[in-house]
């Protein structure tokens, strides 16, 4: 239960989700502002910070919720990538199996896995439902699949309302108690934004088998990238032309995507298995002047002279390893976000981290086009080191460009 808040207080949390909003807004539509905003990619290093154990974190929705508490009463960021909803194994425990993915003390992993072979892709194109239930199912969880009791299911169910809730209850928390505004639209059951070839390298062939696919079935791949993306992607397209444009009042950005894929692509396999769809998108939020977030996992800056083609306030790339000022150079008409990296935050000195704050914004955002937030995700314990980001998120909450 959310605690009492009076008149006075929801509207000053309204008004500084608002707020923030905007300075996302305008510094993705390279419109100058005030300060930087700071959105933050702590993932489960926020559980370690509060002192609290990973396993009992990733299976109490409570202790969650506490942990969230926890880093936004410590840390004034303005905007958070995981409100606790990224990691939960309650459903998965309540069903008897963890599946793919597994966690530690220490750390959430998942298992190297291939829910389909080449030669059974478009078997599982044809149906994926059907495909899901009678091959990859009894894959994923071998004998125990026929073994599952009705209580196990009932179980399992439950905990997956309950889940349900607690993403619902979670927006509220962070949204209405300390104004931190939504990314985007996407629905946070399913993620962002997945193209064919992300599709593969992600979940049905995995990195191995599908760079051997690529070049021993080249054919196949492109059919299969071709029938996902006109399933999956063409409906999206022609939602966002039939929109009325940006959500401006509502989400930071208008859409958000990941990119995993381009990093065993080359060239012409890049032409030839994303970019066709990926541009097409892009055209389409071009034309409805709506900005979409691009999370570009691993490095992407060969591939930056090709966002060029769209105007300033389409597309915000939020950069992983690559170097924000190189890719401000290759990719002038793209917003940036982030620039804090790791190593600087586990190893660096709080003087450090400000002297690194305060370049990125003096150069990067003093005309627009620039987000602040950490490249890698947060989720080591020695991803960071509390000081630093404290150091930070009271440096860029304050520094007025």
């Amino acid at each position: 239960m959310l605690p009492v808040m009076d008149k006075q207080q929801k509207q000053a949390m309204k008004d500084l989700k608002a707020e923030r909003i905007k300075l996302f807004r305008d510094q993705a539509n390279f419109i100058p502002t005030e300060r930087v905003p700071h959105f933050c990619n702590a993932v489960t290093w926020k559980v370690f910070d509060a002192h609290r154990s990973l396993p009992i974190a990733l299976t109490n929705f409570k202790v969650m919720e506490d942990v969230v508490r926890h880093f936004l009463d410590n840390y004034p960021v303005d905007g958070l990538m995981d409100t606790g909803i990224r990691n939960q194994f309650s459903v998965m425990e309540a069903f008897g199996s963890d599946g793919y993915y597994y966690y530690t003390d220490e750390a959430v992993g998942i298992k190297d896995h291939a829910l389909c072979t080449i030669d059974t892709l478009m078997d599982y194109l044809e149906d994926e439902e059907r495909y899901t239930w009678e091959t990859v199912l009894p894959a994923k969880f071998g004998d125990e699949w026929n073994e599952k009791t009705l209580e196990q299911w009932k179980a399992a169910f439950k905990e997956y309302l309950k889940y349900t809730y607690f993403i619902i209850h979670m927006g509220s928390v962070t949204g209405k108690e300390y104004g931190i505004p939504s990314l985007a639209p996407n629905n946070p059951a399913k993620g962002a934004i997945q193209f064919g070839i992300e599709e593969l390298e992600s979940n049905l062939l995995g990195i191995k088998d599908l760079s051997v696919s690529l070049r021993r079935h080249k054919d196949i791949i492109k059919e299969f990238c071709d029938k996902w993306d006109e399933k999956h992607i063409d409906p999206m397209i022609t939602k966002a032309l039939e929109s009325d444009g940006p959500q401006s009042e509502k989400y930071c950005f208008d859409s958000s995507m990941i990119l995993l894929s381009h990093n065993i692509l080359n060239p012409k396999q890049f032409d030839m298995f994303l970019w066709p769809s990926l541009q097409r998108m892009l055209d389409a939020y071009a034309e409805k002047n709506m900005n979409v977030r691009i999370f570009a996992e691993g490095s992407i800056l060969r591939y930056a002279e090709k966002f060029n083609r769209y105007p300033k306030g389409t597309i915000t790339m939020h950069l992983e390893q690559d170097d924000p000022f190189a890719f401000r150079e290759a990719a002038p008409n793209c917003a940036i976000m982030g620039g804090l990296d790791t190593e600087l935050l586990a190893n660096g000195t709080p003087e450090e981290c400000i002297a690194r704050t305060k370049k990125l914004c003096d150069e990067l955002g003093r005309q627009g086009g620039f987000i602040l937030s950490e490249g890698k995700m947060l989720s080591y314990k020695n991803d960071c080191k509390a000081d630093n980001l404290k150091a930070i998120c009271d440096f860029v909450s304050n520094y007025k460009l």
